[in-house]
């Protein structure tokens, strides 16, 4: 009789897919211990039967200004009710692990508060509270990798396995997660619509081009472009995200199927896949439930641009028959081997198609099961809104940074969404649908607002500063922008409309170019330079707003901030200190920042 362990609830709650990605890795990793392991979002998940489940894994990732992912949402706020005495979660034990970024203030914010909350219920802890960090350059795998390693340490002795059963080796030929059966061309497929025509979000709508225009130099070795979108009066305000679907670009689909048929992997574009349950507790994507073309796979759901996992190679040391692949593959799949896979994969950003190329022995013997397993789904990207619904009512405009750049590979890197988005044409269509933003501006418009917006960070203040001029309530005291980039005639954002209205007396726009001059002047040390303005603003109870990219900028803005106290309000170090924890507390700082 095959042995099988207790139930392991497996929760996430995820908003761009990595806390998900995180739970499958754990899910497929229970195998090896045998337990009988329920993979589940938060709000998926029937809360009430939280008080029966022995143990229960929770991975969640942290959005916003420290706010719990849209998935999470509905279970988070029942666990939140008062009337939940205090024990009730007494006979479970949990295990938590967060997915966040260091640069924010409110790091790992979601899962700490969860992980205090539970507590508070009576649960108790297999491990501490595991945080990972997207700054590390492993990623959240650094922290998330012994965490894991201590769980199954612990799990094991709260549930040992019987005499003479051992835990599977970490090469254990695993069980794909659905069925997959490849069929002739089947004429009831729909070919005309994207293949999420039929599982489309309540408010996804699809939206028409209406202009993509390159906003940097020609010369300059960043393209930013300002998209705009028709929208037929979808209303949103500032500081609001414009979440869409990217799909591939042709070229990678054609070297994704090159790399399948010189490898001897037959698999007709026109064939059609349908799919079915492995495990009753993995349920398969909506989208997925569909019949759907092996083309309209790759052109729409395989992530072919991806970084492959440590999980990826587990799965190719499975497949392989040549021994080198395979000690290669199992070398990666281990702590030792981390490194490694480093320098293999995340330092040259080598894709998923590529990694196939080098692992010809694994991909000839590739499945359509398994194919599942190895390329994961795109995700949906998200944009800060630019514009103004009162400006522009039937138009959203975002600003887009092109990911192209080069490593040790001698093929040019490439970002999915972003050279998706600029190789659309005026006219082309996109399906598109609006979050609610997490910056939360001042409901009394003559509280003054301090933005700092450097690149396209500035996106989300142009929406603002827009609306504003619309109702009529923009003054230089009461808008304040420290806008940074390289070259004034290089990459200068919508710089000349922001002038303009500086010079109308509607905003104060102060200005970083960091390499016109041999010293490089970041939007940090013009704060310090208009401290006068700045302390002025914040004796008047000034909400401040950091956007842009998340490497040093947010932490040397936050001490510009501090330094400001110290010389113009002569607070002391810890006061100051004080004082900015203050404004993160009352929601007067905030900071949407990435990497």
């Amino acid at each position: 009789m095959t042995f099988s362990n207790e139930r392991l609830a497996i929760l996430y709650g995820s908003q761009t897919g990595n806390a998900q990605d995180l739970a499958e890795r754990i899910w497929r990793e229970s195998k090896r211990f045998y337990f009988k392991a329920v993979l589940r979002a938060l709000d998926e998940y029937n809360v009430l039967d939280l008080v029966n489940e022995k143990c229960v894994i929770f991975i969640c990732s942290t959005t916003g200004q420290g706010e719990e992912p849209d998935n999470m949402k509905t279970f988070w706020k029942f666990l939140l009710r008062k009337s939940l005495p205090r024990g009730v979660l007494s006979n479970l034990r949990v295990a938590v692990f967060g997915l966040g970024d260091s640069s924010y203030t409110k790091f790992n914010f979601a899962a700490k508060r969860l992980y205090k909350r539970l507590l508070n219920l009576g649960a108790t802890a297999i491990v501490e509270l595991g945080l990972g960090d997207d700054q590390h350059d492993l990623g959240y795998d650094a922290a998330a990798d012994p965490w894991m390693a201590n769980v199954w340490k612990e799990l094991l002795l709260l549930y040992p396995l019987p005499s003479g059963v051992q835990p599977l080796p970490k090469d254990y030929i695993f069980r794909p997660r659905w069925k997959v059966s490849a069929t002739a061309l089947d004429v009831d497929v729909n070919r005309q619509n994207s293949i999420y025509y039929c599982v489309k979000t309540g408010n996804e709508f699809d939206s028409t081009v209406l202009e993509n225009k390159r906003l940097t130099d020609a010369s300059h070795f960043q393209d930013v472009r300002l998209i705009r979108f028709n929208t037929d009066g979808k209303h949103y305000n500032p500081g609001d995200i414009l979440a869409l679907r990217p799909k591939n670009l042709q070229w990678i689909v054609d070297e994704f199927m090159d790399v399948l048929s010189s490898n001897g992997v037959d698999i007709p574009p026109d064939s059609v896949f349908t799919l079915q349950q492995n495990d009753p507790d993995v349920p398969i994507p909506d989208v997925l439930r569909y019949k759907v073309t092996f083309s309209q796979l790759c052109l729409e759901y395989f992530d072919l641009l991806s970084i492959p996992r440590r999980q990826t190679f587990q799965v190719l040391a499975q497949l392989t028959d040549s021994e080198l692949e395979k000690e290669k593959c199992l070398e990666f799949t281990t702590a030792e081997g981390q490194e490694e896979l480093f320098s293999y994969v995340n330092r040259p950003r080598r894709n998923i198609v590529e990694v196939l190329r080098d692992f010809p022995n694994a991909t000839k013997n590739l499945t359509t099961d398994v194919l599942f397993e190895i390329l994961p789904p795109i995700k949906p990207r998200e944009f800060s809104i630019a514009s103004s619904f009162k400006l522009s009512p039937n138009e959203i405009h975002i600003l887009v940074a092109v990911v192209r750049f080069k490593t040790k590979l001698a093929k040019e890197r490439v970002g999915l969404c972003s050279n998706f988005l600029a190789d659309l044409k005026k006219h082309d269509r996109a399906s598109v649908w609006i979050n609610k933003g997490s910056f939360k501006f001042p409901s009394d418009l003559d509280t003054p607002v301090i933005m700092v917006g450097p690149g396209t960070g500035v996106a989300t203040f142009r929406s603002y500063i827009l609306e504003r001029i619309s109702e009529g309530t923009a003054t230089k005291d009461n808008l304040i922008l420290f806008y940074g980039c390289r070259y004034r005639n290089m990459d200068f954002l919508c710089g000349q409309d922001f002038e303009e209205l500086a010079e109308a007396h509607k905003m104060t726009f102060v200005t970083a170019f960091s390499r016109e001059q041999y010293e490089k002047v970041y939007v940090q040390h013009k704060i310090i330079e208009h401290k006068e303005i700045v302390w002025k603003a914040l004796q008047k109870k000034a909400y401040v707003y950091v956007a842009g990219n998340s490497k040093n900028m947010p932490q040397s803005v936050r001490e510009a901030f501090t330094e400001v106290c110290i010389d113009i309000g002569g607070m002391t170090k810890e006061k100051a200190v004080h004082f900015m924890d203050i404004m993160d507390k009352t929601g007067r700082y905030q900071t949407e920042c990435w990497s």
